[in-house]
């Protein structure tokens, strides 16, 4: 029942453009046209977060800055029934007893959690997310965000998103530009281009890759760069509409996995065999640098990707040599530290600007400016995980006593009174 309005009449026979177009008038015409519904994207591995982060238990279920998990605090964040629907999350097939015990625990009720079988990038997500949302006829526009950023002030993301959804109802997509605090070269930016005729609301002039130094300087001196910040909002049917225009073997393969797939309840299970054949790639990559609909929204929610250990101590407050201590942490002459011990006690002496992260069974040992490297650890820890067992080269308890005997027969009588 939950894909009949989605994928029934294409089976039929009826093309998309007609399908959307008659889903469009539906939303427009229906009582949730002006509610946002929030996509969450759960599904990352936060490799710089290693130790802590792991493929059972990345770090958006982890509580890194205050009490709940960064996933938590993603859903507590747009969970205003006033301008929301409920959410649909996309998550890790691996992760539903996490998502589930979490969810749980704040109260949160979603539209459909999409339990992907093999991770694809962004685009495949959103793709799967928009067709569910039309499916269940929840909201008209998508608010889709990663569920493991930090944003010290919410207030300053609701009244974007407020501004952004002026852009999404004309048909726009609008991507959350952060204003930049720095010259950061971990994160992509957007050039601003001209006035759309909107309050606050930007033609992209371009997309930038991540800089090296020098030009991540020379952009924030010449201004009217802002970070990316991996959030979008899209109008339902015309994302699928432009999609089906620039990725037509994606949307295709989307339907397939959906067809194909399971659904108990309000969890969907996309087939392995067809969701693994489309192609991975970023919703950057595949729509947003080509379309003439793209644009910005500056704002400066006091964000972070908490994209390593060095992002979490400058979210995390500091004492009076700036360090941040968690855990049963013991500190002597150390300065601009990050220290947490999950495990037993860990004691520093004499250090600066480094890192230390004690989970009981791993320890890491870092320089803050090396704390991107920390990915290549964690890769190389879950390929040693991954490598077949060695064959012990020694024989059993018998083949050695029977090897003894054989070349030592004289011996085994005096080596037996011994024994």
């Amino acid at each position: 029942m939950l894909w009949y309005c989605l994928i029934g009449q294409v089976r039929g026979g009826a093309s998309w453009s007609y399908h959307l177009a008659w889903s469009w008038g539906e939303f427009m015409n229906s009582n949730v046209a002006e509610l946002i519904t929030p996509v969450i994207l759960a599904g990352g591995s936060g490799t710089r977060l290693w130790p802590l982060s792991r493929d059972e238990r990345p770090k958006q279920f982890q509580a890194i800055a205050g009490g709940r998990s960064m996933f938590q605090q993603t859903l507590l964040r747009v969970a205003d029934p006033s301008r929301f629907t409920a959410p649909i999350i996309v998550g890790n097939g691996h992760h539903n007893d996490i998502l589930q015990t979490e969810l749980a625990a704040i109260g949160v009720n979603p539209g459909a959690i999409i339990l992907e079988p093999i991770g694809r990038n962004t685009t495949p997500a959103i793709t799967l997310a928009a067709m569910v949302a039309m499916a269940c006829k929840l909201g008209s526009t998508l608010l889709v965000m990663p569920s493991d950023h930090y944003i010290r002030d919410p207030g300053q993301l609701i009244m974007a998103i407020d501004r952004a959804r002026n852009g999404a109802a004309r048909g726009g997509f609008l991507t959350f530009g952060i204003a930049p605090h720095g010259p950061e070269t971990c994160y992509g930016y957007i050039k601003q281009g001209g006035p759309t005729g909107l309050d606050g609301i930007f033609r992209v002039a371009r997309f930038v890759e991540k800089p090296q130094q020098e030009v991540a300087e020379a952009m924030l001196a010449e201004g009217g760069y802002f970070w990316n910040s991996g959030m979008f909002m899209f109008p339902v049917a015309a994302l699928l509409q432009e999609l089906i225009q620039l990725k037509p073997d994606i949307v295709s393969g989307c339907q397939k996995a959906l067809c194909e797939g399971v659904v108990t309840g309000s969890t969907v299970r996309p087939s392995l065999e067809a969701f693994e054949a489309i192609e991975s790639i970023s919703i950057d990559y595949a729509l947003m640098e080509h379309t003439k609909r793209a644009a910005v929204v500056p704002t400066d929610p006091l964000w972070s990707d908490v994209g390593s250990w060095t992002a979490v101590w400058e979210i995390s407050e500091r004492d009076q040599s700036q360090n941040v201590t968690v855990g049963d942490v013991i500190l002597h002459d150390v300065s601009g530290a990050y220290v947490r011990s999950e495990g037993p006690v860990t004691a520093v002496v004499g250090l600066s600007d480094v890192i230390v992260v004690n989970t009981g069974d791993a320890v890491i040992v870092a320089s803050k400016s090396h704390a991107q490297d920390i990915r290549h650890i964690a890769e190389a820890v879950r390929k040693r995980a991954k490598a077949p067992p060695q064959k012990s080269v020694l024989p059993d308890a018998n083949a050695i006593a029977r090897a003894v005997e054989t070349a030592l027969p004289e011996a085994v009588p005096a080596l037996a009174k011994v024994g």
